[in-house]
């Protein structure tokens, strides 16, 4: 599995829908400056993610995931997690137990493994910390999703914001 996961901002459905009518209609170097600004105000999200990881129950694990958080550059704010690079492990690699990618144990550094669940070792104990709990209709997440949940409402302001702005300048009262 050498997917790269994509994690957007949540919005409304009416923003949702305002926004992709103004796409629409946006003209090209307009929605170029709309990319590179979610870019930079992503940007920042991500790097607080990447100081998170160092706080997860297994930093290790965790920090080599973090190398692969970054910024998409996109017209919506978006975030890039994991892909096909090779993580360095311990243990001999075979045929049919080769070398981890970072997408491999994304979800398992992020929300650990209940006792006896997958990725727990048949003779005890786990490759991954402990299960990081519920949080309403999922799971809480060490690093990742509490940043994004902490986060979610300023980003989403800041992002209607910049779209209106851009909007008004093309299409303003002045124009």
């Amino acid at each position: 599995m050498a997917d790269k996961i994509k994690i957007e901002l949540k919005m409304d459905k009416s923003d949702k829908e305002m926004l992709f009518r103004a796409f629409k209609v946006m003209p090209k170097d307009m929605q170029d400056i709309l990319r590179v600004e979610t870019q930079k105000m992503v940007g920042v999200l991500a790097e607080e993610m990447k100081a998170k990881a160092a706080n997860a129950p297994n930093p290790a694990q965790a920090m080599l995931l973090a190398k692969s958080i970054k910024a998409n550059k996109d017209r919506v704010p978006s975030i890039i997690v994991g892909g096909g690079r090779k993580i360095p492990v311990k243990r001999k690699k075979t045929a049919g137990s080769p070398q981890p990618m970072q997408s491999d144990f994304l979800f398992g550094a992020e929300f650990g493994v209940r006792d006896g669940g997958k990725g727990s070792f048949k003779q005890g104990g786990r490759k991954f910390a402990h299960y990081s709990g519920r949080y309403k209709g999922g799971s809480r997440g060490y690093f990742i999703f509490p940043t994004l949940r902490r986060n979610q409402e300023k980003i989403r302001t800041k992002y209607l914001e910049t779209v209106y702005k851009l909007l008004r300048k093309e299409w303003g009262p002045d124009k």
